[in-house]
């Protein structure tokens, strides 16, 4: 019978988790006392209330923390469900088969901590839950399996990482009856060049007006709802975008400008090269709004929607 060692941090591993349990692989699981500490401590009461022994794991002291939970359990690898820190050299050689690592993003093309921002941001049609073995750099180390997961037109963050929860579950059962010895040994491939994707930062976050409406479409599906919404302005105060539609039409109008303002259509806004973009849902202080319900309150035509890091320079 394969035995595991789980490593898990997000709840994005849940169901593959949850799912090894199941099959009676899983000896023991590891979560780190990291951010966010609500999700992590979750986790942990999760683990635990099936009846598995937990261990917490400090980023202080790691190493000694890895050889002292991992030389009584034995696994014959140790599988990684999203760690926020680098797993020490010396310790990736403990168990037989090594740390493997589920990669929730193509690789090596998306390596990284938040690569389905960065997908769904750069226009990419899939993405995949990938196994690989780990090595010293993040996201390196030969290729064992790879499940590729559409990205629809309108899937946002939330529903794409949905999707490859869902997905890593198949990836989970390959890789148990690899270890069976009820389906082929799993191949490891080289990974080739690639790039790795740093977290996002402010700017990466905040709409350009000027960019076109397709590009500003994929920008805040890309950020609902991990960071609730692409950043932007209205009257000078932050507002975020959580929903909006390009339309197949063109206005004389710069860059930002709200063209059209009705209880009909709600908010249409002017883009790059004349491009009309609709705002579905918006965010304010004040709460949540459809277009319609912010040109209810009052939002007309040839106001100007502003860039966020435009609006701070302005004000420091």
């Amino acid at each position: 019978m394969p035995s595991l060692a789980v490593i898990i941090s997000s709840a994005l591993g849940w169901p593959m988790l949850l799912d090894l349990v199941n099959q009676g692989v899983v000896a023991s699981v590891a979560v780190p006392v990291a951010p966010p500490q609500e999700e992590t401590d979750q986790l942990a009461a999760m683990v635990a209330g099936l009846g598995l022994p937990v261990v917490r794991l400090h980023r202080q002291g790691l190493t000694a923390a890895l050889q002292t939970w991992l030389t009584p359990v034995a696994p014959q690898a140790v599988l990684v469900l999203t760690f926020p820190w680098r797993i020490p050299a010396r310790v990736l050689e403990v168990p037989p088969l090594g740390f493997l690592n589920v990669h929730f993003a193509a690789l090596p093309d998306y390596r990284g901590p938040e690569p389905l921002f960065w997908q769904i941001k750069n226009g990419e049609e899939a993405g995949a839950v990938t196994l690989h073995r780990m090595e010293a750099d993040f996201d390196t180390g030969p290729v064992l399996l790879t499940e590729p997961v559409p990205i629809g037109p309108h899937d946002t963050h939330g529903l794409h990482r949905a999707q490859l929860a869902g997905r890593a579950v198949a990836v989970g059962r390959r890789l148990v009856a690899a270890l069976r010895g009820e389906a082929p040994a799993l191949v490891p491939e080289p990974q080739g060049p690639g790039r790795y994707w740093p977290r996002a930062t402010l700017q990466d976050l905040c709409v350009n007006w000027e960019e076109p409406a397709e590009a500003i479409h994929r920008l805040v599906r890309a950020a609902n709802p991990w960071n609730r919404g692409a950043l932007a302005t209205l009257r000078g105060q932050p507002l975020r975008l959580l929903g909006v539609t390009p339309l197949p039409a063109t206005v004389p109008a710069p860059p930002g400008t709200v063209v059209r303002a009705t209880a009909a259509e709600g908010l249409l806004v002017a883009c790059g090269g004349g491009q009309v973009l609709r705002v579905d849902m918006a965010a304010l202080d004040e709460g949540y709004f459809t277009g319609v319900q912010l040109a209810a309150l009052g939002i007309q035509a040839g106001e100007v929607l502003g860039t966020l890091l435009t609006t701070a320079l302005e004000y420091s």
